[in-house]
């Protein structure tokens, strides 16, 4: 199990609730207890990574949904309709989908360029990081 560093103060399940009505959509059950947990938060090893450490993301962090000094988790411009930014990697930014079509599915992107697929599901993005602090440090 991927522990964070908690860097923002907690939310509730009525923040949560409220966020959702604030953005006409419902979030995967997987996303609200890791919100509810973390509200966020940065994986406690800089060298964290999802699909290997050659080619792989290296997740940064995952944006709060309220407080805090980073980004929040919000709709973008940039991004298709029904889709929420909800992290930063070494290189670029985590969308999730809330679309039907491939609801709670994890792409990345970096500046305004098209969504590249990562994982099915935010179970299965976090289940899919590994810390390769032995390799790096």
């Amino acid at each position: 199990m991927i522990s964070f560093e908690i860097e923002n103060t907690p939310i509730t399940q009525e923040e949560l609730n409220e966020f959702e009505v604030e953005i006409g959509l419902s979030l995967p059950q997987d996303y609200k207890a890791h919100m509810l947990k973390w509200n966020g938060g940065s994986p406690l090893s800089y060298y964290m990574y999802f699909g290997g450490s050659d080619g792989g993301i290296n997740l940064s962090y995952f944006f709060p949904i309220k407080y805090g000094d980073s980004i929040q988790v919000k709709k973008s411009d940039y991004l298709p309709e029904k889709y929420i930014s909800i992290g930063k990697t070494d290189t670029g930014y985590l969308a999730m989908s809330l679309d039907e079509a491939n609801y709670g599915s994890i792409f990345v992107h970096y500046s305004e360029v098209e969504l590249e697929f990562v994982a099915s599901s935010f179970t299965e993005f976090i289940k899919g990081l590994e810390d390769y602090t032995d390799i790096f440090e």
